[in-house]
């Protein structure tokens, strides 16, 4: 089995392992545990490039988290104005989506703020990272746009996005990992290599 298959595999049956979860709090446990192998990895074999990477995709997911599971915004219950309310969750959303991009356009900077270490580099990979959370950010601009449509116009049948919102979150978190491990691999052959 060739290598990309492998990767391709794995994002695969991540995915498909958070969706059968079903439960975000158990899913973002999860993938902040493998967050920390990779950083765990990094770290010890002297790569700032993955742990620092690694950290970034904690701290976005934890502002993420922490902003939606314990309350700080409400989600709204039965009788609410769901305009309003999903303007703001999605718009939030939106925003935490910008802030990633951000933290990874500046990656290189932010990480040699913490580190003097001369094997901070712009990789291959830091591109990647800001076009998935640009991809995310179009996710949460449909959702939006959806919430507009069904909650002031009445299209209450239109749920599409709604319906497969945690899907897309899942299968990002599932291609970040895929991201790392890539990463991961390529050090470790680029290192037998010489």
């Amino acid at each position: 089995m060739k290598l990309v298959h492998l990767i391709f595999a794995t994002v695969i049956a991540l995915t498909a392992f958070y969706i059968k979860l079903d439960n975000p709090n158990t899913v973002v446990f999860l993938y902040i545990v493998v967050l920390a192998f990779f950083y765990a990895f990094g770290t010890f074999n002297n790569e700032p490039n993955i742990s620092h990477i690694s950290m970034i995709l904690v701290i976005v997911t934890l502002v993420e988290h922490v902003t939606f599971a314990y309350g700080l915004v409400n989600l709204g219950q039965l009788g609410d104005n769901f305009l309003i309310i999903g303007t703001i969750v999605f718009g939030l959303q939106i925003l935490i989506n910008l802030l990633a991009v951000l933290l990874f356009m500046f990656r290189v900077q932010i990480s040699r703020l913490f580190s003097s270490s001369s094997k901070i580099i712009l990789t291959d990979f830091d591109g990647l990272f800001h076009w998935l959370f640009i991809a995310a950010g179009f996710v949460n601009v449909l959702a939006l746009v959806e919430n507009a449509l069904r909650n002031a116009l009445g299209w209450h049948s239109l749920t599409f996005i709604y319906d497969t919102y945690e899907i897309y979150g899942y299968a990002l978190m599932a291609i970040a990992c895929g991201l790392l491990l890539t990463m991961l691999i390529l050090k470790v052959k680029n290192r037998q290599l010489t």
